[in-house]
């Protein structure tokens, strides 16, 4: 089935119906978190895949791969800072996790290169206390919509 296709996208549209029914009649279950973070994630839909994982963090907050998988989504909404947080997280929770340590320095790498091309760019690096410079759509740990911002967490070490 192509990735555009409009069978596809009704499909995933379905799924993601019957597993927030699924989610409405037991909270609790974080398996359903899971899978309809990946139907999201299948649609691009970001946004809606962050809001689920916090969900399901709340539910496992002891469960590293949680806040990886959230890292992952802050990523590809292009939010690199907040992805960076959430594998902090992770490593709080598992210091060793070898998934986490090296998509830790893969992010440090794109945070990076996006600095760097906005200094070619003429642009401020973002995070300047002044807020100027900055391209449409990337984000601003001070400024960034409740949506995306990285959840409170508090790890028992």
């Amino acid at each position: 089935m192509e990735v555009n296709s409009p069978k596809r996208a009704e499909l995933l549209d379905q799924s993601a119906e019957i597993l927030k029914k699924v989610i409405e009649s037991n909270p609790q279950s974080l398996d359903a978190h899971r899978k309809l973070m990946g139907v999201y994630l299948l649609k691009q839909d970001y946004s809606n895949g962050i809001r689920t994982m916090q969900d399901a963090i709340t539910l496992s907050p002891e469960d590293p791969k949680l806040f990886i998988t959230l890292a992952f989504l802050y990523e590809h909404s292009g939010s690199f800072e907040y992805a960076s947080a959430m594998l902090d997280q992770a490593l709080a929770l598992d210091p060793n996790h070898k998934l986490a340590k090296e998509y830790k320095i893969a992010i440090k790498q794109k945070i990076a290169q996006r600095n760097m091309d906005q200094l070619h760019e003429g642009k401020e690096i973002e995070g300047n206390p002044h807020g100027q410079g900055k391209s449409h759509g990337q984000s601003d740990p001070h400024g960034k919509s409740a949506e995306l911002s990285p959840i409170p967490v508090e790890v028992k070490k």
